[in-house]
């Protein structure tokens, strides 16, 4: 039934565009700029709504929604600024360690050699007796 009745209005509405006065109608400059100062008006009005709605917010020192964005923006720099810092850091702890890791090294190799010298001079001791 009710597809009866849609399939009725969509023939009676093709035929009613098709006929030489709709198309007119629908082609003549007066109705498109009608069309276009609508919808102008309609932005307008939509921007002017937001502005007083932001003024009345501020004045009531109330968050908006620009007031939330903003904030969000911070805290994802932030958040990207933390995680940078984090692999600074840690690529920092890295060659921290392998620097001590390579002092160790040369410490005990220093400190083998240390030990290895008064052997050598008692032996040179040794040998000149």
């Amino acid at each position: 039934m009710l597809n009866q009745i849609k399939d009725m209005a969509a023939k009676h509405v093709g035929r009613v565009l098709s006929s030489d006065a709709a198309m007119n109608v629908l082609t003549s400059p007066q109705l498109k700029n009608a069309v276009v100062t609508a919808i102008n008006l309609r932005a307008e009005a939509r921007d002017a709504l937001e502005r007083r709605v932001k003024d009345v917010a501020t004045a009531l020192e109330l968050v908006t929604r620009e007031d939330v964005a903003k904030l969000r923006r911070s805290i994802r720099d932030l958040e990207d600024h933390l995680a940078e810092l984090q692999s600074q850091l840690a690529e920092a702890q890295s060659e921290l360690a392998a620097s001590k890791a390579d002092s160790a090294g040369g410490r005990q190799a220093a400190a083998e050699r240390v030990a290895e010298a008064p052997k050598a001079k008692k032996s040179r001791k040794t040998k000149a007796d």
